[in-house]
């Protein structure tokens, strides 16, 4: 009996610890940015647009994890006084590499990966232009960044990405976006 008991008391602690340490292991919190954004294709000029989500991390390990990010952005360019403007749901899934130990306070990382994305609305010089659009884009996403302690399981988070268009945008065009992503945010440690 007395065995018995050690036994489940060893499960339990070890049950502790192991749920302790997942917890440990995921972040979750607000991003803002800008977009610097163009095409490929006729020469044009980019233009500046916002991107706003949530961010988040589940660390594998001490060096590693898989960051995946809920993004509202907006890309454009003009082209001869058009200016086409599309907002997508962005999904990056990025595989990061994190430098450091994992009591630093700055950390810094890199990391690379794929970002499907939803058209939500495009327009141009005001008028709806959905239509012209393909309805869904993937990306390819790689960047810098560093992760700063501000508080016990609070960290400030900097990027800078590149995000480059795999498929065409427009049905009839024959263009890919391409778009440099300077953003910011916190993440929460659960």
């Amino acid at each position: 009996m007395k065995n018995i008991i050690i036994v489940c008391l060893l499960l339990t602690a070890g049950t502790g610890i192991v749920h302790a340490q997942l917890n440990n292991r995921f972040s979750i919190g607000p991003r803002v940015g800008v977009n610097f954004t163009n095409h490929t294709g006729a020469q044009s000029n980019s233009t500046q647009n916002m991107v706003v989500g949530i961010t988040s991390t589940y660390s594998i390990n001490e060096k590693s994890g898989i960051t995946i990010d809920g993004l509202y952005s907006r890309r454009g360019f003009d082209l001869g006084g058009t200016n086409k403007l599309t907002n997508y749901l962005e999904i990056p899934v990025l595989y990061t590499s994190f430098f450091g130990s994992l009591g630093e306070p700055f950390r810094p990382k890199i990391y690379a990966g794929f970002a499907p994305s939803f058209l939500l609305s495009a327009k141009s010089n005001n008028n709806d232009i959905s239509n012209q659009f393909n309805t869904t884009t993937l990306d390819v996403v790689g960047g810098i960044g560093f992760n700063y302690r501000l508080a016990n399981r609070v960290w400030l988070n900097a990027d800078l990405r590149a995000v480059l268009g795999l498929m065409e945008v427009e049905k009839n065009g024959n263009y890919k976006n391409r778009t440099i992503q300077l953003s910011a945010g916190v993440a929460y440690g659960l």
